[in-house]
This record gives structure tokens, C-alpha cells and sequence, in this order.
């Protein structure tokens, strides 16, 4: 979607949608809602033909809902820096501050897949670059590069190589506009030091050109007696391929290198010439404004000219110490996050079967023990226990036995919907808590057979030679509460469920489902 041919690109993502949604996969059906968000946000005018418009969702606040519903942190963290970006774009610097915080606090999850761990740190980076706080911007990088070894694929290997020299060159310019001439210069020699790695990658032609421009502006900027020369090309050649990143500070590294060089008339006309605008995410929007009046005060000395320069030099001394004070409220922010971050693993640890992975059985507790504020929907609770699992500890031994219970835990995990919750209830006894409009008897009992044949049909003999496991499963299902029906609570619930799973373990059937009463 960044590279050339993104028309392309934009087109395949309809057909690429439908594949996910038809095959049920959900994370890819995000990733490429996320890949549209972000060809809307970086190619505006692009994003609006009509080949693209049909692509959902194209509103980011539909894309974080979509990464809570897959509750997978890293990929939640990705939509809100995604949504920090767009906020960048308008305006909103409170949305960005808080989205941007919260992404990086869930990217300290280090369970989470590398690769969508590496993405949301790029991403959140981004978002910062627009707030100018280019410490934690670089911090940022430094996580996404050392996780994207680890990724498998080199996918984000060439945008964090780019946005290293984009970030030193901003840097350096920002410190220019405030006076500071020696942390600039070192600032824009890192960035031409960072150059020879951007450009060892496979790079999409346009990030090639604004790398070899960055290049090009250190070089204006660093080196005595430096002038343009014949920039026309370079110029166009980005301008052709949509970059709003690096032309305007390109165009104003010329005039200000023209100016250093005593080529008064041609850096006036360059200073003068329309200033192009420039990507929002950009950390150095007002270079260019500060080029111009550098150049018009070193060439023109009247009154009204010094006074517009000084003018210039007092906005960029406020904006710096501004970014000071910002840098040091997203800090805090981000602590905040971390330590909440933190807490919530705590919580979700105290919940947890350590064996498993499943709830554990204060979770159960606690929704034995609910109280609802509103008439719960039709509920279903059924409960599995696993068939003769003491002869597996005798005769396999209890190492094995944990096997078994692992992969039951994965097999429950992998075959409940969103929505349910599965629960180790102890021993060899697992439950899974069902709450669902649509929900009827027939359908558990459905799903209760199909669950008692994926558990069998498991090849078990992977663990042991020899070893097979068979479950039996009672469930009870009770409508929604009415005028007419009261509501069921869950002690009559479990009640119900356990006389089932007894009746199914008696009679041989393994399966045995049944309304409430």
C-alpha cells in the first residue's frame, strides 16, 4: 500500500477481504482493514476513487473496535496507532496523546507475536513524529528493531531504516531553527550516517528517492560552500511520486544553502518560491516558514524584515520548549499505561489456569456468584469431564496426564466463539459458560457433540503409544428471562448441567443436553 504500484495494491483488497471473511480469518480480515486505513490516510486523494471506496472499514475508530474483538493486544495496539496517525492528521492531539500511550503500554507484552509487536511500535513512532518528540521516537525504533530479527519476515525492516534517517533529519532541523548550530550538525550526521543502511534494502521507489534527498539535504546543510545545483530533477521525481515528506525541507535546504553560499538573488527566489505542503506526521512543518524569513533578513536588512526573523526565531524557541514540556507529559502518560498494563496481567493471571491457559476455577466462581444488572440473554453452561482419566495417570503417568490436559485446554480455546468463556473447573473437569441471542437447545447440542468428536478424533498417540481420550458432556440451556420466564441464576444453572453430565456418563450416550425447568 506504501509503494508504487498502491492503485494496484488498493484494487486486491476487496477480493483479499472476502477470501479472509469466507475462510473465517479474523486477523487477516484485520490486517487488511488496516491496510486500507492506512492507504487512505497516506494517499488521501488516491483513497477516494473508486476502485478503493468499497473496501470496510475505512473509519478507525471501526478498526480499533475490530482489534477489542479479537482481543489480541498487539494488534489492538497497531489500531490505536493507526488512530494516533489520523488523529495527527486532524488535529486532535489529545486523541493522539492517549491512543499513542496506550499502544505502546500493551506493545510491552511480550507474549504477543513479534511481528505485530514491531509493527505497533513503527506505527506509534509515527504517531510521536508529529509531536516533534523525537527522543522517544528513536526509543521507539530501537524496540521495532530489535524485534524485527525476530519477526521471520523482513516486512518492517525497511520502513524502521527509513524512519531512522527521516527522524535524525527532522531532529537536526528543528535544532537549526533554534539556534542550536552544533547538536544540528551532529543531529544530521547521524541521519547521513543512517543513510547507507536505508538504501541496502529493497526499498519502494519513493522511500529510495526520499532517503538519497535526505542525503542530499545533510549535504547542503553540513557542507561549507554547498549549493544546489541543478535540483529540478530530484524535485520532480518526487513531486511525481506523491512524497510530502522530504520536497518542501528539500526545497528550503537549497535556498538556505544558496543564502550561505552569498547567492543572495537566487536564495530569495527559492525562499520565495510557493511552499509545498508537507505531511501532517512531518516533525518539520515550520523549516521552510523559517528558511524564508531567514534568507529575506540576510538579504533584505529593513526594519520590517529583522522584525519578521525575530519574530520567526522567538516561535521557534517556544515551540521547543512546547515540545519539552509534551515530551515529558507523553512519558508519564506512557508509565501510566505500563503500570495499568501491568495490573491487568496481574488480574488476568489471578484468573487463569497456569496448566491450561483456560479460566480457572475462581473465575467460575465469580460467575456463579454475578449479579446482573440487567435479564441475561439465553445462557448455556456445559460441563466436560474427561472418561476413565485416572487410568491415564496410572498407566502413562501424571507427566502425561498434564499433556492430555493442555491439549484439551487448546482444543476448548480453539473451538469457543467470542463470547464464551472456557473454564478449567478442576481435576479433569472443564465448563464452558455460553451467552448468546440466538442460542437454542438444538445448537448446544451441536456444538456439544461436535466438541465430544474433536476431543476424540485428537491424535492422543502423538503424547503416548497407545493412548486415547474420551469425554462426556451435560449442558442445560435457558432462555431469556421475560415477563413470562424468570430468570435461571447460575447455582440452578451448574445444577441443571451437572444432573446432565451425569445422566450422559450413565447411560453411555457421552452427550446428553436438556432445557432448563
Amino acid at each position: 500500500m506504501q509503494g508504487a504500484d498502491h492503485l494496484t495494491a488498493a484494487r486486491s483488497l476487496a477480493a483479499a477481504t472476502r477470501v479472509a471473511d469466507e475462510c473465517v480469518w479474523p486477523e487477516v480480515s484485520f490486517v487488511l482493514g488496516a491496510a486500507h486505513v492506512v492507504h487512505r490516510l497516506t494517499r488521501p486523494a488516491a483513497a477516494l476513487t473508486p476502485a478503493t471506496t468499497a473496501v470496510e472499514p475505512t473509519d478507525v475508530t471501526a478498526l480499533v473496535h475490530r482489534a477489542e474483538h479479537l482481543a489480541a493486544p498487539a494488534l489492538l495496539a497497531l489500531a490505536l496507532g493507526i488512530r494516533a496517525v489520523a488523529a495527527a492528521v486532524s488535529g486532535d492531539m489529545a486523541r493522539l496523546m492517549v491512543d499513542a500511550s496506550r499502544a505502546v503500554g500493551l506493545l510491552d507484552d511480550q507474549t504477543q507475536p513479534a511481528l505485530d509487536r514491531c509493527a505497533g511500535y513503527v506505527v506509534a513512532a509515527a504517531a510521536y513524529n508529529s509531536l516533534r518528540l523525537w527522543e522517544l521516537v528513536d526509543e521507539l525504533y530501537t524496540r521495532a528493531g530489535d524485534l524485527e530479527p525476530l519477526c521471520g519476515v523482513a516486512a518492517q525492516a525497511p520502513a524502521i531504516a527509513v524512519n531512522r534517517v527521516l527522524t535524525r533529519l527532522e531532529w537536526g532541523l528543528a535544532l537549526l531553527e533554534n539556534g542550536d548550530g552544533a547538536q544540528a550538525r551532529d543531529q544530521l550526521r547521524q541521519a547521513a550516517l543512517a543513510v547507507p543502511a536505508a538504501l541496502s534494502h529493497d526499498l519502494p521507489a519513493l522511500w529510495r528517492w526520499d532517503v538519497e534527498a535526505c542525503a542530499e539535504i545533510v549535504r547542503l546543510l553540513c557542507e561549507p560552500g554547498a549549493t544546489p545545483g541543478p535540483l529540478d530533477h530530484r524535485r520532480s521525481t518526487l513531486a511525481a511520486g506523491g512524497d510530502t515528506e522530504v520536497l518542501p525541507l528539500l526545497q528550503a535546504a537549497g535556498a538556505l544553502a544558496l543564502c550561505r553560499a552569498g547567492l543572495a538573488a537566487e536564495a530569495v527566489a527559492a525562499a520565495s518560491a510557493p511552499t509545498l505542503p508537507g505531511s501532517t506526521s512531518s516533525g518539520a512543518l515550520t523549516f521552510p516558514l523559517w528558511v524564508r524569513s531567514t534568507v529575506l533578513a540576510a538579504t533584505d536588512p529593513s526594519p520590517a524584515v529583522r522584525a519578521m526573523a525575530e519574530h520567526a526565531a522567538l516561535l521557534g524557541r517556544l515551540r521547543w520548549q512546547s515540545r519539552g514540556a509534551v515530551l515529558v507529559a507523553a512519558r508519564s502518560q506512557i508509565a501510566g499505561e505500563r503500570r495499568r498494563a501491568e495490573h491487568a496481567w496481574l488480574a488476568h493471571a489471578v484468573n487463569v489456569d497456569a496448566l491450561t491457559g483456560l479460566h480457572n476455577r475462581r473465575s467460575f466462581d465469580t460467575w456463579l456468584e454475578r449479579t446482573r444488572a440487567v435479564e441475561p440473554p439465553p445462557t448455556a453452561l456445559l460441563l466436560v469431564d474427561l472418561d476413565r482419566f485416572k487410568e491415564v495417570n496410572d498407566t502413562y503417568g501424571h507427566e502425561c496426564g498434564d499433556a492430555v490436559l493442555r491439549r484439551l485446554g487448546q482444543i476448548l480455546h480453539e473451538l469457543v466463539r467470542p463470547g464464551d468463556i472456557a473454564v478449567r473447573h478442576g481435576g479433569d473437569e472443564f465448563a464452558i459458560l455460553i451467552e448468546d441471542d440466538h442460542l437454542t437447545l438444538a445448537s448446544v447440542h451441536q456444538r456439544a457433540h461436535d466438541l465430544q468428536a474433536a476431543i476424540g478424533s485428537e491424535p492422543w498417540h502423538e503424547l503416548a503409544d497407545g493412548l486415547t481420550v474420551r469425554a462426556s458432556l451435560g449442558g442445560v440451556v435457558a432462555p431469556a428471562a421475560s415477563a413470562e420466564v424468570s430468570p435461571l441464576g447460575a447455582r440452578a444453572l451448574y445444577r441443571a448441567a451437572d444432573a446432565a453430565l451425569y445422566t450422559a456418563k450413565r447411560d453411555g450416550s457421552g452427550v446428553h443436553v436438556l432445557p432448563a425447568v
